[in-house]
């Protein structure tokens, strides 16, 4: 018999965590992580041995799993001393962030588990981590950038931003190290939607702010590309 070419009962799968899978399954191959790692901003010389890449990733709640809850008190420390200015930053933006509620990026005390559940609950779709760097990326293939007013982190790439930024703070406290480890995001788009992508409120906000690089906003043709040990449009 036949295969459809189409997907199952020949309806296209739409969801970016297909398209995900599909596109970085062939990024398994060490030198082509360390090509994407590299149009990244990872520097030339590092080995590709030491960079290692996994997808759709919950780094907060496998780290509960593996350490136990860490105290509520000691994350709400974490970004009170990280982001204690964020909401000040989105309110004052001249990028215009919409329906922003009374408790969104604030942790008044009672509000600590709140935190800690988004930061629990939030998956980044494709994460590469170097000696020095922890590149953390999201796909868009036809949905938009999420925001959710119940939550204290209510914008997407601002939640992943600072759930990574606060992961990273938590494991360099248990190992009483000081690891120069730095979060880079980066966006993965259409390329016929590559300039609206550019223009949403969050992701010129995060240029804005030095969080995410303009050129680290790539299309999916970049990523065919490294996979087929290429370059393309760095």
């Amino acid at each position: 018999m036949g295969t459809k070419k189409n997907g199952i009962l020949g309806i296209v799968n739409r969801t970016e965590n297909w398209k995900t899978a599909q596109m970085f399954h062939g990024l398994s191959d060490r030198g082509k992580v360390a090509l994407l790692a590299k149009r990244l901003g990872e520097p030339d010389d590092t080995p590709a041995d030491n960079i290692r890449i996994e997808l759709f990733w919950k780094g907060v709640r496998d780290y509960a799993h593996c350490h136990g809850d860490p105290d509520l008190e000691r994350v709400a420390g974490i970004y009170d001393r990280r982001f204690a200015n964020l909401r000040c930053l989105i309110e004052t933006s001249k990028h215009r962030f919409h329906n922003l509620k009374e408790h969104n990026y604030k942790v008044p005390p009672g509000t600590q588990k709140d935190l800690y559940n988004n930061l629990r609950h939030t998956e980044i779709d494709i994460v590469l981590e170097t000696p020095k760097h922890l590149f953390i990326g999201e796909a868009k293939h036809e949905s938009r950038f999420s925001g959710n007013g119940k939550l204290i982190l209510v914008h997407q790439l601002v939640r992943q931003y600072v759930t990574a930024t606060i992961l990273l703070d938590l494991v360099r406290e248990d190992k009483c190290v000081r690891e120069d480890k730095c979060v880079v995001p980066f966006v993965v788009a259409n390329k016929c939607e590559l300039k609206s992508v550019k223009n949403t409120a969050q992701v010129k906000f995060m240029i804005d702010q030095g969080w995410l690089k303009c050129g680290n906003v790539l299309t999916w043709d970049n990523i065919n590309a490294i996979k087929e040990g290429a370059t393309q449009g760095r």
